[in-house]
């Protein structure tokens, strides 16, 4: 019998200083390669008080991802770090 295995997903929203941005995100890269997690997207925009960055992140075990956001709060120049659950595809 076939069996679907998903992958946990995330996607953390980081609100980022404007002129921290570099060096932050560059932290934040940092810390999700050393984690061995995988960087599936990023997008950035400049918003009303900073940059706003989605990063949709995969690993093998959700602990990871948890312990990835805990590492990321730590990062000087992230003001603020929001997660939202990659949805679920449809299995058809």
């Amino acid at each position: 019998m076939n069996e679907l295995v998903q992958t946990p997903q995330k996607t953390f929203r980081l609100r980022v200083e404007a002129h921290t941005a570099t060096d932050s995100l560059e932290s934040a890269l940092a810390i999700i390669r050393r984690g061995g997690i995988e960087l599936r997207g990023v997008r950035m925009e400049a918003g009303l008080h900073g940059m706003e960055v989605q990063l949709r992140v995969a690993a093998e075990e959700e602990e990871a991802l948890t312990l990835c956001r805990m590492r990321l709060c730590n990062v000087i120049g992230i003001l603020k770090i929001r997660e939202t659950p990659r949805p679920t595809p449809a299995l058809q």
